[in-house]
Protein backbone atom coordinates (compact mmCIF):
# COMPACT_ATOMS: atom_id res chain seq x y z
CA UNK A 1 0.00 0.00 0.00
CA UNK A 2 1.12 3.32 -0.75
CA UNK A 3 1.66 5.63 1.36
CA UNK A 4 -1.03 8.75 1.05
CA UNK A 5 -2.19 8.67 4.74
CA UNK A 6 -0.69 11.47 6.14
CA UNK A 7 -2.28 15.14 5.83
CA UNK A 8 -0.65 17.21 2.58
CA UNK A 9 -0.36 20.12 1.34
CA UNK A 10 0.03 20.14 -2.39
CA UNK A 11 0.48 23.06 -4.57
CA UNK A 12 1.66 22.97 -8.17
CA UNK A 13 5.42 23.95 -6.89
CA UNK A 14 5.80 21.99 -3.82
CA UNK A 15 4.71 18.84 -1.50
CA UNK A 16 4.50 18.71 2.46
CA UNK A 17 4.36 16.20 4.87
CA UNK A 18 1.94 16.83 7.95
CA UNK A 19 1.64 14.12 9.77
CA UNK A 20 -1.39 13.21 12.24
CA UNK A 21 -0.39 13.26 15.99
CA UNK A 22 -1.52 9.76 16.30
CA UNK A 23 0.80 6.96 15.34
CA UNK A 24 3.73 8.97 15.80
CA UNK A 25 7.16 7.97 15.91
CA UNK A 26 9.96 8.28 18.57
CA UNK A 27 11.92 11.28 18.80
CA UNK A 28 14.40 12.05 16.24
CA UNK A 29 16.01 15.78 17.50
CA UNK A 30 17.07 16.30 20.86
CA UNK A 31 16.73 19.82 21.01
CA UNK A 32 13.95 21.25 23.22
CA UNK A 33 13.05 18.34 25.71
CA UNK A 34 10.64 19.51 28.11
CA UNK A 35 10.95 16.14 30.85
CA UNK A 36 10.78 17.23 33.77
CA UNK A 37 9.65 21.17 32.88
CA UNK A 38 6.54 22.36 34.27
CA UNK A 39 4.45 24.27 32.28
CA UNK A 40 2.46 27.20 33.65
CA UNK A 41 3.01 25.98 36.90
CA UNK A 42 0.12 23.75 36.23
CA UNK A 43 1.57 20.73 34.05
CA UNK A 44 5.02 18.62 35.25
CA UNK A 45 6.58 17.05 31.95
CA UNK A 46 7.14 13.42 32.35
CA UNK A 47 7.74 11.63 28.87
CA UNK A 48 7.42 11.74 25.49
CA UNK A 49 4.84 9.60 23.88
CA UNK A 50 6.18 10.31 20.10
CA UNK A 51 6.35 13.05 17.40
CA UNK A 52 4.31 13.68 14.45
CA UNK A 53 5.61 15.88 11.36
CA UNK A 54 4.62 19.36 13.04
CA UNK A 55 5.52 18.78 16.52
CA UNK A 56 6.06 16.53 19.43
CA UNK A 57 3.73 14.71 22.06
CA UNK A 58 4.30 14.73 25.73
CA UNK A 59 2.67 13.02 28.83
CA UNK A 60 2.38 14.99 31.63
CA UNK A 61 1.02 15.08 34.68
CA UNK A 62 -1.27 17.83 37.11
CA UNK A 63 0.68 19.46 39.59
CA UNK A 64 -2.53 19.97 41.81
CA UNK A 65 -4.62 16.55 40.94
CA UNK A 66 -1.30 14.19 41.14
CA UNK A 67 -4.00 11.57 39.59
CA UNK A 68 -5.08 13.60 35.97
CA UNK A 69 -2.90 13.38 33.41
CA UNK A 70 -2.83 15.11 29.90
CA UNK A 71 -1.04 15.14 26.61
CA UNK A 72 0.74 17.94 25.33
CA UNK A 73 1.87 19.45 22.02
CA UNK A 74 4.31 21.54 21.03
CA UNK A 75 5.47 22.09 18.02
CA UNK A 76 8.54 22.02 16.59
CA UNK A 77 11.20 25.13 16.88
CA UNK A 78 11.54 25.18 13.21
CA UNK A 79 7.48 25.24 12.12
CA UNK A 80 7.22 27.68 15.46
CA UNK A 81 8.29 30.29 13.29
CA UNK A 82 5.82 29.92 10.75
CA UNK A 83 3.23 32.05 10.71
CA UNK A 84 0.84 30.09 8.59
CA UNK A 85 1.71 26.92 10.81
CA UNK A 86 1.06 28.99 14.44
CA UNK A 87 -2.07 30.08 13.17
CA UNK A 88 -3.11 26.31 12.00
CA UNK A 89 -2.11 25.68 15.47
CA UNK A 90 -4.14 28.38 17.57
CA UNK A 91 -6.69 27.29 15.45
CA UNK A 92 -6.80 23.66 16.12
CA UNK A 93 -7.03 24.63 20.13
CA UNK A 94 -9.59 27.06 19.42
CA UNK A 95 -12.02 24.71 16.93
CA UNK A 96 -11.77 21.49 19.60
CA UNK A 97 -12.12 23.92 22.37
CA UNK A 98 -15.24 25.37 20.70
CA UNK A 99 -16.57 21.35 21.11
CA UNK A 100 -18.48 19.28 24.02
CA UNK A 101 -18.88 16.28 23.15
CA UNK A 102 -17.61 12.68 24.64
CA UNK A 103 -16.77 11.35 21.33
CA UNK A 104 -14.00 14.33 20.77
CA UNK A 105 -10.68 15.11 22.10
CA UNK A 106 -11.10 17.59 24.85
CA UNK A 107 -8.42 20.61 24.22
CA UNK A 108 -7.88 21.90 28.25
CA UNK A 109 -5.15 24.57 27.46
CA UNK A 110 -2.94 26.68 25.63
CA UNK A 111 0.65 28.50 26.16
CA UNK A 112 4.05 28.62 24.82
CA UNK A 113 7.07 26.95 26.29
CA UNK A 114 10.08 28.56 28.36
CA UNK A 115 11.54 28.98 25.34
CA UNK A 116 8.65 30.12 22.85
CA UNK A 117 7.05 27.74 21.38
CA UNK A 118 3.21 27.27 21.10
CA UNK A 119 1.48 24.09 23.09
CA UNK A 120 -2.08 22.88 23.20
CA UNK A 121 -2.75 20.18 26.50
CA UNK A 122 -5.09 17.84 25.54
CA UNK A 123 -7.24 15.42 27.47
CA UNK A 124 -4.96 12.39 27.82
CA UNK A 125 -5.89 9.06 26.16
CA UNK A 126 -5.14 5.90 25.99
CA UNK A 127 -5.67 3.15 23.55
CA UNK A 128 -5.11 2.71 19.59
CA UNK A 129 -5.87 4.48 16.96
CA UNK A 130 -7.66 3.15 14.27
CA UNK A 131 -5.11 2.87 11.95
CA UNK A 132 -2.89 1.36 14.15
CA UNK A 133 -5.84 -1.20 14.54
CA UNK A 134 -6.23 -1.56 10.91
CA UNK A 135 -2.85 -2.95 10.47
CA UNK A 136 -3.18 -5.21 13.30
CA UNK A 137 -6.52 -6.60 12.30
CA UNK A 138 -6.75 -6.28 9.08
CA UNK A 139 -10.78 -4.99 8.48
CA UNK A 140 -13.69 -4.49 11.26
CA UNK A 141 -16.87 -6.79 11.29
CA UNK A 142 -20.15 -4.89 10.04
CA UNK A 143 -21.46 -4.66 13.53
CA UNK A 144 -18.25 -2.79 15.01
CA UNK A 145 -17.88 -0.30 11.85
CA UNK A 146 -21.83 0.28 12.03
CA UNK A 147 -20.89 1.23 15.80
CA UNK A 148 -17.70 3.38 15.26
CA UNK A 149 -19.62 5.49 12.39
CA UNK A 150 -22.78 6.15 14.77
CA UNK A 151 -20.19 7.71 17.51
CA UNK A 152 -18.27 9.34 14.35
CA UNK A 153 -21.47 10.72 13.08
CA UNK A 154 -22.59 12.17 16.70
CA UNK A 155 -18.90 13.51 17.62
CA UNK A 156 -19.21 15.46 14.05
CA UNK A 157 -22.97 16.64 14.34
CA UNK A 158 -21.94 18.20 17.33
CA UNK A 159 -18.83 19.76 15.63
CA UNK A 160 -21.42 21.06 12.84
CA UNK A 161 -23.42 22.63 15.57
CA UNK A 162 -20.09 24.52 16.06
CA UNK A 163 -19.67 26.19 13.26
CA UNK A 164 -16.62 23.58 12.72
CA UNK A 165 -16.05 21.24 9.93
CA UNK A 166 -13.04 18.82 10.59
CA UNK A 167 -11.93 18.71 6.29
CA UNK A 168 -8.85 16.01 8.04
CA UNK A 169 -11.09 12.98 8.80
CA UNK A 170 -8.54 9.74 8.16
CA UNK A 171 -8.00 6.29 10.83
CA UNK A 172 -4.81 8.76 12.20
CA UNK A 173 -7.42 10.57 13.57
CA UNK A 174 -9.92 7.70 14.98
CA UNK A 175 -9.02 6.92 18.75
CA UNK A 176 -10.23 4.02 20.41
CA UNK A 177 -10.11 4.49 23.60
CA UNK A 178 -9.34 2.09 26.25
CA UNK A 179 -7.20 -0.98 28.17
CA UNK A 180 -6.85 -3.00 25.13
CA UNK A 181 -4.42 -5.27 26.42
CA UNK A 182 -7.05 -8.47 26.01
CA UNK A 183 -7.86 -7.48 22.87
CA UNK A 184 -9.74 -4.54 21.09
CA UNK A 185 -13.72 -5.32 21.77
CA UNK A 186 -16.22 -5.46 19.21
CA UNK A 187 -17.68 -1.95 20.70
CA UNK A 188 -14.45 0.27 21.26
CA UNK A 189 -15.19 3.94 22.55
CA UNK A 190 -13.51 6.13 19.87
CA UNK A 191 -12.57 10.26 20.45
CA UNK A 192 -12.14 12.32 16.82
CA UNK A 193 -8.83 14.12 16.84
CA UNK A 194 -6.68 16.53 15.42
CA UNK A 195 -8.80 19.80 14.03
CA UNK A 196 -5.31 21.04 12.68
CA UNK A 197 -7.38 21.65 9.03
CA UNK A 198 -11.11 22.43 10.71
CA UNK A 199 -12.62 25.69 9.55
CA UNK A 200 -14.86 27.50 11.19
CA UNK A 201 -17.86 27.98 8.33
CA UNK A 202 -18.84 31.11 9.44
CA UNK A 203 -15.83 33.08 8.95
CA UNK A 204 -14.99 34.21 5.46
CA UNK A 205 -11.65 35.74 5.04
CA UNK A 206 -8.53 34.89 6.83
CA UNK A 207 -8.84 31.23 5.55
CA UNK A 208 -5.07 29.27 5.42
CA UNK A 209 -5.68 27.62 2.63
CA UNK A 210 -6.92 29.10 -0.70
CA UNK A 211 -7.69 28.25 -4.21
CA UNK A 212 -5.07 26.06 -6.29
CA UNK A 213 -3.54 24.96 -2.56
CA UNK A 214 -5.04 21.62 -1.36
CA UNK A 215 -5.28 21.01 2.41
CA UNK A 216 -5.79 17.48 4.13
CA UNK A 217 -4.78 13.70 3.33
CA UNK A 218 -5.29 12.75 -0.46
CA UNK A 219 -6.89 8.95 0.26
CA UNK A 220 -9.51 10.23 2.23
CA UNK A 221 -10.41 13.64 1.03
CA UNK A 222 -13.89 14.69 -1.13
CA UNK A 223 -13.15 15.61 -4.82
CA UNK A 224 -14.40 19.07 -4.03
CA UNK A 225 -11.70 19.41 -1.63
CA UNK A 226 -9.10 17.50 -3.92
CA UNK A 227 -9.72 20.45 -6.58
CA UNK A 228 -8.82 23.23 -4.02
CA UNK A 229 -12.58 24.26 -3.88
CA UNK A 230 -14.25 25.87 -0.76
CA UNK A 231 -15.95 22.93 1.17
CA UNK A 232 -19.06 22.60 3.88
CA UNK A 233 -19.81 20.20 6.30
CA UNK A 234 -20.71 17.53 3.20
CA UNK A 235 -16.55 17.14 3.31
CA UNK A 236 -17.04 15.61 6.87
CA UNK A 237 -19.70 13.59 5.61
CA UNK A 238 -17.75 12.19 2.71
CA UNK A 239 -14.58 11.09 5.55
CA UNK A 240 -16.50 9.32 7.54
CA UNK A 241 -17.79 7.04 4.41
CA UNK A 242 -14.32 6.80 3.24
CA UNK A 243 -13.48 5.44 7.04
CA UNK A 244 -16.06 3.01 6.85
CA UNK A 245 -15.15 1.82 3.73
CA UNK A 246 -11.19 1.65 4.75
CA UNK A 247 -12.19 0.06 8.07
CA UNK A 248 -14.62 -2.74 6.11
CA UNK A 249 -12.26 -3.45 3.06
CA UNK A 250 -9.02 -2.98 4.83
CA UNK A 251 -7.68 -0.56 2.14
CA UNK A 252 -8.85 3.15 1.09
CA UNK A 253 -10.82 3.45 -1.74
CA UNK A 254 -7.79 5.58 -3.26
CA UNK A 255 -4.30 3.81 -3.01
CA UNK A 256 -2.14 4.87 -5.92
CA UNK A 257 1.40 5.01 -5.89
CA UNK A 258 1.97 8.99 -4.89
CA UNK A 259 -0.01 11.26 -3.66
CA UNK A 260 -0.10 13.55 -6.41
CA UNK A 261 -1.95 10.86 -8.32
CA UNK A 262 -3.89 9.83 -5.77
CA UNK A 263 -5.76 13.34 -5.87
CA UNK A 264 -6.18 12.85 -9.73
CA UNK A 265 -7.85 9.23 -8.50
CA UNK A 266 -9.94 10.96 -6.07
CA UNK A 267 -10.99 14.00 -8.74
CA UNK A 268 -11.64 11.64 -11.76
CA UNK A 269 -12.06 8.13 -10.60
CA UNK A 270 -14.76 5.76 -9.28
CA UNK A 271 -13.55 3.67 -6.14
CA UNK A 272 -14.14 -0.36 -6.38
CA UNK A 273 -17.09 -1.27 -4.70
CA UNK A 274 -17.13 -2.37 -1.35
CA UNK A 275 -18.33 -5.70 -1.68
CA UNK A 276 -16.22 -6.32 -4.81
CA UNK A 277 -13.19 -6.40 -2.06
CA UNK A 278 -15.00 -7.90 0.62
CA UNK A 279 -18.49 -9.72 -0.27
CA UNK A 280 -19.38 -10.21 3.56
CA UNK A 281 -20.18 -6.74 3.59
CA UNK A 282 -24.08 -6.12 3.96
CA UNK A 283 -25.91 -4.59 1.01
CA UNK A 284 -27.03 -2.25 2.68
CA UNK A 285 -24.19 -0.94 4.62
CA UNK A 286 -22.51 -0.83 0.71
CA UNK A 287 -25.19 1.45 0.08
CA UNK A 288 -25.03 3.80 3.00
CA UNK A 289 -21.23 3.91 2.40
CA UNK A 290 -21.83 4.82 -0.86
CA UNK A 291 -24.05 7.44 -0.58
CA UNK A 292 -21.88 9.06 2.03
CA UNK A 293 -18.66 8.82 -0.43
CA UNK A 294 -20.51 10.32 -3.37
CA UNK A 295 -18.98 12.54 -5.68
CA UNK A 296 -20.95 15.69 -5.76
CA UNK A 297 -21.80 16.76 -2.07
CA UNK A 298 -25.69 17.18 -2.91
CA UNK A 299 -25.61 13.43 -3.88
CA UNK A 300 -24.90 12.47 0.18
CA UNK A 301 -26.82 12.85 3.40
CA UNK A 302 -27.05 16.55 3.88
CA UNK A 303 -26.84 16.26 7.60
CA UNK A 304 -24.91 13.97 9.88
CA UNK A 305 -28.25 13.52 11.73
CA UNK A 306 -29.48 11.74 8.55
CA UNK A 307 -26.41 9.61 8.23
CA UNK A 308 -26.43 8.43 11.79
CA UNK A 309 -30.31 7.62 11.48
CA UNK A 310 -29.16 5.50 8.47
CA UNK A 311 -26.66 3.53 10.16
CA UNK A 312 -28.61 3.15 13.38
CA UNK A 313 -31.28 1.46 11.47
CA UNK A 314 -28.50 -1.32 9.86
CA UNK A 315 -27.10 -1.89 13.64
CA UNK A 316 -29.65 -3.93 16.20
CA UNK A 317 -29.59 -6.55 13.33
CA UNK A 318 -25.82 -6.44 12.71
CA UNK A 319 -25.41 -6.94 16.39
CA UNK A 320 -27.67 -10.64 16.20
CA UNK A 321 -25.57 -11.46 13.26
CA UNK A 322 -21.86 -9.40 12.86
CA UNK A 323 -20.97 -11.00 9.94
CA UNK A 324 -24.07 -11.08 7.86
CA UNK A 325 -26.54 -9.03 6.04
CA UNK A 326 -27.96 -6.13 7.72
CA UNK A 327 -31.66 -5.81 7.90
CA UNK A 328 -32.96 -2.97 5.20
CA UNK A 329 -33.17 0.77 6.80
CA UNK A 330 -36.67 2.17 7.33
CA UNK A 331 -37.34 5.32 5.58
CA UNK A 332 -35.36 8.15 6.50
CA UNK A 333 -37.37 11.58 6.81
CA UNK A 334 -36.76 13.97 3.91
CA UNK A 335 -36.68 17.20 5.95
CA UNK A 336 -33.11 15.29 7.45
CA UNK A 337 -31.78 13.70 4.75
CA UNK A 338 -33.09 15.40 1.55
CA UNK A 339 -33.13 11.69 -0.66
CA UNK A 340 -35.60 8.62 0.05
CA UNK A 341 -33.31 6.11 1.88
CA UNK A 342 -33.07 2.45 0.40
CA UNK A 343 -36.10 0.13 0.96
CA UNK A 344 -34.97 -2.50 -1.16
CA UNK A 345 -34.16 -6.29 0.02
CA UNK A 346 -30.74 -7.53 0.06
CA UNK A 347 -32.10 -9.36 -2.95
CA UNK A 348 -32.99 -6.56 -4.63
CA UNK A 349 -29.64 -4.87 -4.21
CA UNK A 350 -28.15 -8.45 -5.85
CA UNK A 351 -29.78 -8.61 -9.02
CA UNK A 352 -29.93 -4.85 -9.55
CA UNK A 353 -27.47 -5.35 -12.20
CA UNK A 354 -28.75 -8.19 -14.12
CA UNK A 355 -32.12 -6.42 -13.70
CA UNK A 356 -30.70 -2.99 -15.33
CA UNK A 357 -28.87 -4.98 -18.07
CA UNK A 358 -32.60 -6.70 -18.54
CA UNK A 359 -34.58 -3.48 -18.88
CA UNK A 360 -31.54 -1.65 -20.94
CA UNK A 361 -31.84 -4.28 -23.51
CA UNK A 362 -35.80 -4.05 -23.65
CA UNK A 363 -35.71 0.04 -23.77
CA UNK A 364 -33.47 -0.68 -26.80
CA UNK A 365 -35.35 -3.48 -28.00
CA UNK A 366 -38.93 -1.42 -27.55
CA UNK A 367 -37.51 1.28 -29.26
CA UNK A 368 -36.21 -0.58 -32.66
CA UNK A 369 -39.82 -2.15 -32.89
CA UNK A 370 -41.40 1.28 -32.60
CA UNK A 371 -39.48 3.27 -34.98
CA UNK A 372 -39.95 0.25 -37.55
CA UNK A 373 -43.64 -0.26 -36.68
CA UNK A 374 -43.87 3.77 -37.75
CA UNK A 375 -42.42 2.85 -41.28
CA UNK A 376 -46.26 2.69 -42.57
CA UNK A 377 -47.01 5.62 -40.90
CA UNK A 378 -43.88 7.74 -42.72
CA UNK A 379 -45.37 6.17 -45.87
CA UNK A 380 -48.57 7.55 -45.05
CA UNK A 381 -47.28 10.84 -44.48
CA UNK A 382 -45.32 11.09 -47.73
CA UNK A 383 -47.59 8.83 -50.14
CA UNK A 384 -44.50 6.95 -51.12
CA UNK A 385 -44.39 2.94 -50.22
CA UNK A 386 -40.91 1.86 -50.11
CA UNK A 387 -39.51 -1.10 -52.54
CA UNK A 388 -38.51 -4.18 -50.88
CA UNK A 389 -34.91 -3.25 -50.95
CA UNK A 390 -35.72 0.11 -49.06
CA UNK A 391 -37.23 -1.39 -46.65
CA UNK A 392 -34.82 -3.64 -45.72
CA UNK A 393 -32.03 -0.20 -45.85
CA UNK A 394 -34.70 1.53 -43.72
CA UNK A 395 -34.70 -1.26 -40.90
CA UNK A 396 -30.90 -1.55 -40.73
CA UNK A 397 -30.29 2.07 -40.52
CA UNK A 398 -32.92 2.08 -37.81
CA UNK A 399 -31.36 -0.67 -35.60
CA UNK A 400 -27.88 1.10 -36.45
CA UNK A 401 -28.58 4.59 -35.63
CA UNK A 402 -30.58 2.60 -32.25
CA UNK A 403 -27.46 0.45 -31.55
CA UNK A 404 -24.94 3.27 -31.90
CA UNK A 405 -25.84 5.91 -29.36
CA UNK A 406 -27.56 2.56 -27.09
CA UNK A 407 -23.43 0.91 -27.22
CA UNK A 408 -22.10 4.01 -26.19
CA UNK A 409 -24.48 4.82 -23.21
CA UNK A 410 -24.43 1.63 -21.95
CA UNK A 411 -20.00 2.09 -21.86
CA UNK A 412 -20.72 5.15 -19.86
CA UNK A 413 -22.57 3.16 -17.60
CA UNK A 414 -20.42 0.55 -16.77
CA UNK A 415 -17.07 3.47 -16.26
CA UNK A 416 -19.77 5.73 -14.14
CA UNK A 417 -22.69 3.82 -12.91
CA UNK A 418 -21.84 -0.15 -12.67
CA UNK A 419 -19.42 -0.35 -9.72
CA UNK A 420 -21.91 1.63 -7.46
CA UNK A 421 -24.85 0.14 -6.28
CA UNK A 422 -26.36 3.05 -5.12
CA UNK A 423 -26.05 4.82 -8.81
CA UNK A 424 -27.45 1.16 -10.24
CA UNK A 425 -30.55 1.33 -7.78
CA UNK A 426 -31.55 4.79 -9.29
CA UNK A 427 -30.92 4.04 -12.68
CA UNK A 428 -32.66 1.19 -12.58
CA UNK A 429 -35.76 3.10 -11.20
CA UNK A 430 -35.88 5.43 -13.98
CA UNK A 431 -35.07 3.02 -16.57
CA UNK A 432 -37.30 0.75 -15.33
CA UNK A 433 -40.12 3.52 -15.20
CA UNK A 434 -39.66 4.70 -18.54
CA UNK A 435 -40.17 1.65 -20.38
CA UNK A 436 -42.81 0.56 -18.43
CA UNK A 437 -44.81 4.10 -18.86
CA UNK A 438 -43.52 3.56 -22.77
CA UNK A 439 -45.50 0.33 -23.04
CA UNK A 440 -48.45 0.96 -20.77
CA UNK A 441 -48.92 4.78 -23.19
CA UNK A 442 -48.51 2.51 -26.48
CA UNK A 443 -50.82 -0.42 -24.80
CA UNK A 444 -53.48 2.15 -23.90
CA UNK A 445 -53.64 3.98 -26.80
CA UNK A 446 -54.04 1.04 -28.96
CA UNK A 447 -56.99 -0.30 -26.76
CA UNK A 448 -58.50 3.03 -26.22
CA UNK A 449 -58.19 3.35 -30.18
CA UNK A 450 -60.29 0.06 -30.62
CA UNK A 451 -62.57 1.23 -27.80
CA UNK A 452 -63.83 4.11 -29.88
CA UNK A 453 -64.07 2.50 -32.73
CA UNK A 454 -65.09 -0.96 -31.97
CA UNK A 455 -67.99 -0.22 -29.17
CA UNK A 456 -68.36 3.96 -28.36
CA UNK A 457 -69.22 4.70 -32.37
CA UNK A 458 -71.96 1.82 -31.56
CA UNK A 459 -73.45 2.90 -28.56
CA UNK A 460 -73.77 6.49 -29.54
CA UNK A 461 -74.03 6.52 -33.29
CA UNK A 462 -77.05 8.95 -32.70
CA UNK A 463 -74.44 11.49 -31.22
CA UNK A 464 -72.58 11.50 -34.46
CA UNK A 465 -69.72 10.56 -33.08
CA UNK A 466 -66.69 9.50 -35.91
CA UNK A 467 -64.45 6.33 -35.61
CA UNK A 468 -60.84 7.29 -34.90
CA UNK A 469 -59.31 4.21 -37.11
CA UNK A 470 -57.68 2.05 -34.95
CA UNK A 471 -56.29 0.40 -38.33
CA UNK A 472 -55.37 4.16 -39.63
CA UNK A 473 -51.57 4.06 -40.51
CA UNK A 474 -51.10 7.79 -39.10
CA UNK A 475 -51.49 6.30 -35.74
CA UNK A 476 -48.40 4.05 -36.54
CA UNK A 477 -46.31 6.70 -36.18
CA UNK A 478 -48.18 9.12 -33.82
CA UNK A 479 -48.79 5.89 -31.20
CA UNK A 480 -44.81 5.44 -30.51
CA UNK A 481 -44.59 9.02 -30.08
CA UNK A 482 -46.39 9.13 -27.86
CA UNK A 483 -45.12 6.58 -25.94
CA UNK A 484 -41.18 8.02 -26.18
CA UNK A 485 -43.22 11.08 -24.73
CA UNK A 486 -44.66 8.85 -21.68
CA UNK A 487 -41.12 7.30 -21.28
CA UNK A 488 -39.02 10.74 -20.70
CA UNK A 489 -41.84 12.33 -18.88
CA UNK A 490 -41.82 9.06 -16.11
CA UNK A 491 -37.55 9.08 -16.22
CA UNK A 492 -37.38 12.76 -15.41
CA UNK A 493 -40.04 12.59 -13.04
CA UNK A 494 -38.32 9.81 -11.13
CA UNK A 495 -34.56 11.13 -11.45
CA UNK A 496 -36.23 14.57 -9.04
CA UNK A 497 -37.31 11.97 -6.65
CA UNK A 498 -33.79 10.89 -6.22
CA UNK A 499 -31.61 13.62 -6.72
CA UNK A 500 -34.11 16.88 -5.14
CA UNK A 501 -34.86 17.63 -1.94
CA UNK A 502 -38.16 17.32 -0.93
CA UNK A 503 -40.36 20.26 -1.07
CA UNK A 504 -42.22 23.38 -3.22
CA UNK A 505 -39.80 23.22 -5.52
CA UNK A 506 -39.77 19.16 -6.74
CA UNK A 507 -43.09 19.59 -6.44
CA UNK A 508 -43.25 22.86 -8.80
CA UNK A 509 -40.72 21.01 -11.26
CA UNK A 510 -42.70 17.43 -11.18
CA UNK A 511 -45.95 18.86 -12.04
CA UNK A 512 -44.39 21.09 -14.70
CA UNK A 513 -42.64 18.13 -16.81
CA UNK A 514 -46.11 15.98 -15.65
CA UNK A 515 -48.10 18.50 -17.41
CA UNK A 516 -46.15 19.42 -20.46
CA UNK A 517 -46.20 15.63 -20.91
CA UNK A 518 -49.64 15.27 -20.89
CA UNK A 519 -50.08 18.63 -22.96
CA UNK A 520 -47.69 16.77 -25.88
CA UNK A 521 -49.92 13.61 -25.48
CA UNK A 522 -53.10 15.68 -25.91
CA UNK A 523 -51.43 17.32 -28.85
CA UNK A 524 -50.52 14.14 -30.72
CA UNK A 525 -53.88 12.76 -30.11
CA UNK A 526 -55.77 15.87 -31.61
CA UNK A 527 -53.09 15.91 -34.62
CA UNK A 528 -54.14 12.67 -35.53
CA UNK A 529 -57.81 13.45 -35.50
CA UNK A 530 -57.21 16.31 -37.77
CA UNK A 531 -54.57 14.30 -39.86
CA UNK A 532 -57.25 11.39 -40.24
CA UNK A 533 -60.44 13.43 -41.15
CA UNK A 534 -58.30 15.42 -43.84
CA UNK A 535 -57.08 12.47 -45.38
CA UNK A 536 -60.75 11.05 -45.35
Amino acid sequence: MSDTSDTQLLSPEDLHSDESWGGATEPNDESEQLVGVTLNDTYIVERVLGEGGMGRVYLARHTRIAQKRVAVKVLHPEFAANSQVRLRFQREAEAAAAISHPNVVAVLDIDRTPRGLPYLVCEYLEGIDLADHLKASGKLSAATAVHLGRQLCKALAATHASNVIHRDLKPQNIFLVGDFSKGVPDRPYVKVLDFGLSRLTDSSENQLTKTGVIMGTPAYMPPEQARGQRVDHRADIYGVGVILYTALTGRPPFDEDTPQATVIAVMHSEPPRPRALEPKIPPHLELVIERAMAREPADRFQDMAAFEQALAALEPETLQRPTESLAPPPPVQPAQSGRRAPRESDEDIRAARPRLLFFLFLAVALLICAAVSAIIGVEHATRHRFSELELRLVCLGIVGSSLTPALLWMSHVRRKVWDNSSRVLVLLGQVRAAVTAGAVTYGLGMLALHLVDDFAVRIASSSGLQPLGATWPGWSLLLPAMALDSAIVFAWRRRLASSVRQGIWRALATWLITGLGIALCALLVGLGIWWRHRAG
